[in-house]
């Protein structure tokens, strides 16, 4: 028998005691019973919810970074802790999303309105080889097989070798590409705009439409040739990127649609309409995503536990929400990029106005993005897994939910950083097998246990970060809103794993 089964039936047996024995206590002693009975039953129920904790980032170490003598050319740092790094400076300034990582390099675009596509040594911060696309905005990008592959946020998707950035396809799919293409078993699974004009191509299958005349599509390619496999219809462009397990490709759109598709064929396992906030991340069955709730001022995000055969939600409210004040519409979805910023790098790629295939007043409504480039760099409380937690950045907390019952586990407020207020402060955790790894919106550099939510490090590197950071062989890196990439040497081999955006090619790392 279990100590788990053995503690139960010896606190049935000392209730039954207690009950049995009642009568014998006159009046007064009755309510004493009562109450030790009602402090047992409340035992069994589990632990009560902890409280707060508090992480102050302006107690976080300091970090001068150096200015590079040139573009392109990586200078070394130090920390007054002992640790150190190197700081890549791109041409443009433009906001770097997550760097990828693949066999000792890392594969970087050079920002939103950029040309420029980038292998990087990762140790060194050498530049292995730089490309030129035909169009601007690279995405984050994702490698497999020895191809790197990324859209470019003005219309093309595109394919190259890994060793010399040699263009293998590429393909014109709309204007504009505001996510991240995924791959899993040969397949690459990208969205776009459903272009009038664009040639069509001959596919393997044509599955009944998810969303009858929706402005945009998911397209399955061949990841070595390009060829259609099938494309299905959907109601709006993808939030960060599509996510595959088992055979299925999880995804959601700006306008807040969450869609379960066969992988195969493209069929709909499920679509549902539920003002989901984030792409999805699945593991054992269940699906995890953040939703919103509320109107106005009164606006809550939070977690949602889904069948992720059915699409059917387990719980009645979202687990862990807080105030949302960055979904109002117009609140820019709480990008840690400022309006000046957004509607400047808009115009700099000849956006006046967002393009009708965009789709943005949706994705105001939804989620308060009204720009190409918010939406290009938004990625919501997305939330990931490990060790059976269900772990996430939303607003100004962090959150560690059990993912069998949905209970808290902990949570820690986020106070001390310099962020608009009501917005977020961290882009979703990277995660390593005992820290999560956190990037904010002011600069600061951030690892938490994912056990208890104390801090291992904090840095305040006073460069502003909108995308996830990348883990890989104690090392993590990421792109800032100014067109750096910054290597941070964490001297710890739990910094790991975690190569592309969302953890691997398919999105969908789960520890």
């Amino acid at each position: 028998m279990s100590s788990q089964s053995s503690w139960a039936l010896s606190l049935g047996a000392s209730l039954s005691l207690l009950l049995g024995v009642t009568a014998l206590f006159p009046p007064d002693s009755r309510q004493e019973v009562k109450t030790i009975t009602a402090a047992a039953s409340k035992a069994a129920e589990g632990p009560a919810k902890q409280a707060v904790k508090r992480i102050d980032l302006s107690t976080g170490v300091n970090v001068n970074l150096p200015r590079p003598k040139r573009d392109l050319e990586a200078a070394s740092f130090g920390t007054s802790d002992g640790r150190s790094g190197w700081v890549l400076r791109l041409p443009g300034g433009r906001p770097i999303a997550t760097p990828a990582y693949a066999d000792g390099m890392l594969f970087v675009g050079g920002g939103y309105g950029s040309h420029d596509f980038y292998a990087v040594d990762a140790e060194t911060g050498k530049i292995i080889w730089q490309i030129q696309t035909g169009e601007d905005g690279p995405t984050a990008a994702v490698v497999a097989d020895g191809l790197v592959a990324f859209n470019t946020e003005s219309c093309t998707l595109i394919v190259v070798d890994e060793r010399r950035g040699r263009l293998v396809w590429q393909e014109w799919l709309g204007d504009p590409l505001m996510s991240q293409p995924a791959i899993d078993k040969g397949v690459l699974y990208t969205a776009h705009p459903a272009a009038t004009g664009r040639p069509a191509k001959r596919a393997e299958f044509h599955p009944q439409a998810a969303w009858p005349g929706g402005s945009h599509r998911l397209l399955a390619a061949d990841l070595k040739t390009g060829r259609h496999i099938w494309e299905q219809e959907i109601s709006g462009d993808v939030i960060t990127a599509p996510v595959i397990s088992d055979g299925t490709v999880y995804f959601t759109t700006f306008d807040g649609n969450s869609y379960a598709l066969n992988a195969t064929d493209g069929s709909v396992v499920w679509v549902k309409a539920n003002a989901a906030t984030s792409a999805p991340v699945i593991s054992s069955g269940q699906l995890y995503e953040t939703r919103k709730g509320g109107r106005g001022k009164e606006m809550f995000e939070g977690l949602a536990r889904v069948d992720a055969k059915k699409g059917e939600a387990q719980d009645k409210e979202l687990i862990a929400k807080s105030k949302a004040e960055y979904l109002q519409k117009g609140n820019g979805g709480g990008v840690a990029l400022s309006a000046q910023a957004t509607a400047s790098l808009d115009s700099s790629v000849g956006f006046s106005a967002a393009p009708p295939a965009a789709k943005l007043a949706q994705a105001n409504d939804n989620l308060g993005v009204s720009t190409v480039v918010g939406a290009w760099a938004y990625q919501g409380s997305r939330a990931a897994v490990s060790k059976g937690q269900i772990l996430n950045a939303q607003g100004n907390y962090i959150n560690s939910v059990r993912a069998s019952d949905g209970g808290q586990s902990w949570q820690a407020e986020v106070v001390g950083s310099h962020a608009a207020p009501g917005g977020q402060i961290f882009s979703p955790p990277a995660v390593g097998r005992d820290y999560l790894y956190l990037a904010g919106a002011d600069g600061h550099l951030l690892s938490v246990n994912q056990s208890d939510g104390g801090v291992g490090f904090s840095y305040a590197m006073k460069a502003p970060i909108a995308f996830q950071p990348a883990l890989a062989k104690g090392n993590l890196y990421v792109g800032t809103s100014d067109g750096r990439l910054i290597c941070l040497k964490t001297g710890n081999k739990d910094a790991d794993g975690w190569y592309a955006w969302g953890g691997n090619v398919q999105h969908n790392k789960v520890q």
